[in-house]
Parts: C-alpha cells; structure tokens; sequence
C-alpha cells in the first residue's frame, strides 16, 4: 500500500515538474517571438525590383542562434507575404508574421521597394526599401505563453507602429546566383533604444525561372548590449546584437506577358 502511495506521488510530482517546465517554454517563447518581431526579423525583401505586372508569395524563417538551449536551435520566426512590380523600377511588399498569431498578436508590415542604381560591369545593383511593420494585441490581458511586459507592449489592444529603411547592394555572381549585402534600419519612437541597425550578408539562387532560395546572415540588433534579456548574451558579437540565420522562398504566380500572337 505504501509503494503504492509513493509512486502515485511520483507520478503527480514528475506530471507538476512537467507542468512548470512547460509554462516556461510558452513564457520564454512568447517573449522570444514578442521580440523578433519587435526587431523586424525576416528576409530582406526583395533583393532585387520585380519587372512590372509580376507578383511573388514569399516567405521566410529564422532568427538568432540559442547555443544554450536544449538542443541548440535558430529561433523558428515564420513570415509569409506577396510582392508585387507596379513599375521596372518600384515593386510593393507585404508580409504577415505568423509566429505571432497563437501569442495574441497580429504582425503586419507594408512597404515598397526602389532600384537606385542596375548593375554595370563591377558596379552592384542598388535597392532601397521603406515601409512600416505594425502589430496589434487582440489577447485580453496578459497570458502563461505571453506574459505582460513592462512598456505595455502585450496590453489588450496595444498598437505598435515601426518605420523601417533598408539598402542592399546585389551583384550577379554567376547566372542565376546573387550575392548581396544590406544595411537594416528599425526605427522605434515610443520606447529606448529608439534605433536598430543591422547588417545582413545573403545569398538568393534560382532553382527555376519561378522559384528561388534566399539564405541570410544577420547581425540583428548591433547597435543594442544585449547582454542581458532574453538572450542573454548568447549570440551576442562582442557585448552587442545576436546573431541569426534565415531562410526564405520567393515564388513568381503571375507575369507580365511580353509577347503577342502573330499571325
């Protein structure tokens, strides 16, 4: 009868142990996702300008490298968005962040991109991008998987608006194989620190004249000591940023036809 009682206890006490380490998975993964998108996380895109009347889904996932975590992973960030060509030369884009939706929040962002410069013997392609990332809380309250955070982010019905800037430079290393850099600008103007700036290196190759891949190597954060948080310093260069990998697709649904029947 004893045995009995002290392997019910066990089990109630290892099925209690089971419970906490699981709330706080969901808190820690809750926060994490808060902020990646508070950050802006995703693939620059696009790399490149879409010719005019061609329309791309894309989508992306990643985030920083957790070398502490049990196993050691990249933080699963997901987004899925369009883009469009209205010009040869100004492509629109638009994302969802799905990592958010089961945490109470929806992430939207907009914008546009412009080719500044088409690549010339040495010289890289340039292409400037602008918009706003925008999230809204629709969770009443704070809950276990995301708990409330100090600055109001995760109140019901908090709406928070990010102006971003980007600038890459492509170059075509071979045919169907380009290389790039970019310079990412996050603009806060609520809360400390009010600027962002990450450096990303990546590479995008097409697999068809439809479907291309997109790898990433981001620097997120740079300017910020990210020594204590929610990393904890765990990809940090030096005391500041943490760095991360992304992986994104971008497939064409819809072309302008630049031919016409003839007779």
């Amino acid at each position: 009868m004893a045995n009995a009682s002290f392997s019910r206890f066990r089990a109630i006490s290892r099925h209690t142990t089971l419970q906490h380490k699981a709330i706080h998975h969901l808190r820690a993964i809750g926060s994490l996702c808060l902020l990646l998108g508070c950050l802006a996380c995703s693939v620059v895109q696009p790399v490149r300008v879409l010719p005019e009347g061609t329309t791309q889904i894309t989508g992306s996932l990643g985030g920083p490298w957790l070398p502490n975590s049990s196993p050691a992973i990249i933080a699963p960030y997901l987004n899925i968005g369009a883009m469009h060509g209205v010009s040869e030369s100004v492509t629109l884009t638009g994302s969802l962040h799905g990592t958010m939706l089961p945490f109470g929040v929806l992430g939207l962002d907009l914008g546009a991109a412009a080719r500044l410069l088409k690549q010339q013997g040495a010289v890289p392609e340039l292409t400037a991008k602008a918009q706003f990332y925008g999230f809204y809380d629709f969770t009443p309250g704070a809950t276990t998987a995301r708990p409330a955070t100090p600055d109001g982010a995760t109140a019901a019905g908090a709406v928070r608006i990010y102006p971003y800037l980007s600038l890459n430079a492509s170059y075509e290393l071979t045919q169907g194989l380009l290389g790039y850099l970019a310079l990412e600008n996050l603009f806060q103007l609520t809360n400390s620190p009010n600027y962002y700036f990450t450096p990303t290196v990546g590479l995008q190759y097409a697999l068809s004249p439809t479907f291309s891949l997109q790898g990433e190597w981001k620097w997120m954060a740079a300017n910020v000591n990210t020594m204590n948080g929610i990393f904890q310093g765990q990809s940090t260069i030096g005391t500041t940023g943490n760095w991360g990998v992304f992986l994104g697709f971008n497939w064409t649904i819809a072309q302008k036809s630049t031919t016409s029947d003839t007779k």
